[in-house]
């Protein structure tokens, strides 16, 4: 299996979801930093941890995720049935929002000690930074698909 395309996808789609998510935690003044929001959970689950291993796993838990979401979108661009790119990307960001959504409150409500968050905003700016994953990772998909069909037809 070529992980190229998923790699690149993941990387792309993940670090511009961070990016958009550390602007806009700027811009209103709330922690919507997703890395940072697990650390956060995670400190809390083992408090004897230092905070930059907590950081760190936290960062890790949301590349991880991110592979896990280009990996589905992967099977449904090699399928061939639904086209890599900024609209397909974008649609399946917001399916994914919804299943992080679920995936956040679940995590956030058998958590024994989350932390104080306006759910309703957090999971409002986790539809959009979804979007904007599918959509930075449907490019870099289609890129890296059509780099491969230049190199092949070249030959």
């Amino acid at each position: 299996m070529n992980l190229k395309p998923i790699i690149n996808s993941t990387v792309a789609g993940t670090s511009s979801m961070t990016l958009f998510s550390y602007l806009v935690s700027e811009k209103k003044e709330e922690n919507f930093r997703e890395p940072l929001v697990l650390a956060d959970l995670i400190s809390r689950l083992s408090p004897k941890m230092r905070k930059s291993d907590a950081a760190v796993d936290g960062w890790a838990l949301h590349y991880i995720a991110g592979f896990g979401f280009s990996s589905l979108y992967h099977k449904l661009w090699k399928s061939g049935k639904v086209k890599p790119g900024i609209l397909s990307g974008s649609l399946l960001g917001a399916a994914s929002g919804l299943a992080g959504i679920l995936v956040w409150k679940g995590v956030f409500k058998l958590h024994p000690n989350p932390p104080a968050k306006d759910l309703k905003k957090y999971f409002g700016h986790l539809m959009l930074a979804h979007v904007v994953f599918g959509a930075f990772a449907g490019m870099a998909y289609k890129s890296k698909v059509e780099e491969k069909k230049f190199i092949q037809e070249s030959k």
